[in-house]
Order: C-alpha cells, then structure tokens, then sequence
C-alpha cells in the first residue's frame, strides 16, 4: 500500500512540473508557427493531457468492464470543467476567468456537448446494433471529432489571432523538443498514477464511488489541471479552455476506441444495468458544460465571495454532480 502511495506522489510531482513546462512551450509553439493559443490547447495539449483517460477506458473496454470505460470517459469530463474554478481562484480578483477568454471557445464547448449527446443516443437507440463489430454511433462519434477540429480550426483562424502573451524568446526547435520531452513525461507518470489512484481504491474502506469520484478523477485529470496552471502564469487564458475544452472531446473520443477494443459486441449493449448511472453522468457533463460556455458567451464581471459567479455556479454544480455520483455509487 505504501508503494502505492509513494507512487502516486512521485507521479504526480512529475505530471505537475511537467505539465507547468508543457504549457510554456505549447504558447511558445504558438507563437513562432502564428497559430492560436486556443488551437494549441484544443489539440495538441489536449490530446497529451488526455492520454491517461485514454489509457484507463480502454482498459476497462479490454477487460470487459464497459461501465468503467465509459463512466471514466464521461466522469473525467466533470473535473475538467471544474478546473475553470480553480483558475477563476488563482487570478486573485483580476477575473472572472471566463470573461478573459475569446467567446469562440463557446464553440468547442458546443461540439464537446454534441459528442455526449451521441453517447446517450448510442445507449439509448439501439445500443446492440454493430458493423464491423462498433457500434455505428460510435463511427458517427468518430467523424463528428474529426469534423468538429476542422471547424475549429477554421474558427480560430477566423476569430482567434496569433498566440499572445510571449516575448518569442525561445526559439521553435527548443520549443517543439521541451513540449515532445513534457509530454512523454505526462505520458509515461500518467500511466503509472492511474495504476497507483487505482490501487489505492481498491485498498481503502471508502467506498469505491467515492475514489472513483474523487482521487481517480483527480489523478485522470491532473495533467489538465497542471497545464491549465502553468498557462496561467504566462497569461495564456485561451489556450486553458481550449486545453479542457479539447479534452472533453478527446475524452469522448475514447468512446469510440473503447469500441474498438470491446470484443463482446457493442459497447453500448454491455452497460446492463449500468445505463442509468451512465445517462446520469453524461447529463451532468453536458449540464456543467453549457454553464460554462453560457458564462464565455454573456461574460459576466459579477462576484461570488471573491469568485466570478459564473465560477460560483460551476462549483456548486460540480459538488452536487459528485454528491449524487456517490450517492448512487457509480464507479468511474
């Protein structure tokens, strides 16, 4: 047990300086190659952040527990969004955070809300039927992802601008070969943490909708909230919501591979008796989403107890969505 625990220390240590570091050479890469923080965010970093999601619902998927794969894509979901409260925190009353970013992340935010909504159809609306042994929402979850980049991409061409934030003193070689080397890092820690949260879940006398929704979240999300920090400190604000934003979507991208890997037909027919807890979770992800990109979009500069109201209600709803995931038990 100890072994785990100095595991997931050791992890977690390295996925935080790591993750500070990533963020820097991310804007970095930005601003030399003229492409958008946002861009950045949506998908390179968030790709990399979302690997240990990745890892933990494929895993679930391989060893035929499909409620766990996708109650880890949809779960992890949650406690992206909440970090937008924990970076409304840290800017010490220069926030809100959400009326710092460009209104076009509302658009991601959209897709992300898209691509759940496909996961509850495929749940719900004939989760047994498969071609080539995938569910076919699974495809369409598929080409909505690669179709949902492309417009991105566009939008932040169109809307976004070049990078901003940095003095380009790091040249583009330096900063590609930093942000390879960080992510490997994130990768590899992120691989070794999960087995460690997990571990240690399954060795406590909480139960385990309590460390699925708590210290697995946590440890599954922890290279997004490392990376959001450390864009923080360098001003880059859309590149944070595009970094969670991009996870979110990459998170339910994972669906699709889960399917993939899933050798007992759809994986939407093997939830049983789990569809419900499954339904519950997407709906919260999709509920704590469209208060954010409300707030990005109407960009209120009221405050809650020295916190944008907009990150007030976030909070609130992401502690009620943990209460009931404990609630009900459901494992994620």
């Amino acid at each position: 047990m100890t072994v785990h625990w100095i595991t997931f220390l050791l992890t977690s240590t390295a996925i935080v300086l790591a993750g500070i570091k990533l963020a820097s050479f991310g804007e970095a890469i930005g601003a030399r190659s003229r492409i958008g923080q946002g861009w950045i965010g949506l998908l390179f970093l968030a790709t990399i952040t979302s690997i240990p999601e990745l890892t933990t619902t494929v895993t679930g998927a391989t060893i035929g527990v499909p409620n766990i794969a996708l109650g880890n894509a949809l779960g992890s979901n949650l406690f992206n969004i909440a970090i937008i409260v924990v970076m409304d925190i840290f800017l010490l009353g220069r926030g809100p955070f959400l009326s710092l970013v460009k209104p076009y992340h509302a658009a991601s935010g959209g897709i992300a809300i898209l691509l759940t909504v496909l996961v509850m159809l495929g749940i719900t609306v004939a989760p047994n039927a498969v071609i080539l042994g995938v569910n076919p929402v699974s495809f369409i979850i598929l080409f909505t992802y690669v179709a949902g980049v492309f417009l991105l991409y566009r939008i932040e061409k169109r809307d976004g601008g070049a990078a901003e934030g940095t003095k380009e003193t790091m040249g583009l070689r330096r900063a590609i070969v930093g942000f390879c080397f960080s992510g490997g890092v994130i990768i590899v820690s992120g691989v070794f943490l999960i087995h460690a949260s997990k571990a240690i879940a399954e060795n406590t006398a909480l139960s385990a909708s309590f460390t699925g929704a708590i210290l697995v979240a946590i440890a599954t999300s922890l290279p997004e909230l490392s990376t959001s920090i450390g864009a923080l400190k360098i001003k880059a604000y859309d590149m944070i919501v595009g970094n969670l934003f991009g996870s979110n979507m990459f998170n339910i991208l994972t669906v699709f591979v889960a399917d993939v890997a899933f050798r007992r037909g759809a994986i939407f027919a093997g939830l049983k008796d789990g569809v419900t807890d499954q339904l519950i979770l997407a709906s919260l992800g999709i509920g704590i989403t469209v208060i954010a990109t409300t707030a990005i979009v109407y960009r209120s500069r009221r405050r809650v107890l020295g916190m944008g109201v907009d990150a007030a209600l976030l909070l609130t709803a992401y502690l009620l969505g943990t209460y009931l995931i404990i609630y009900r038990g459901i494992n994620i």
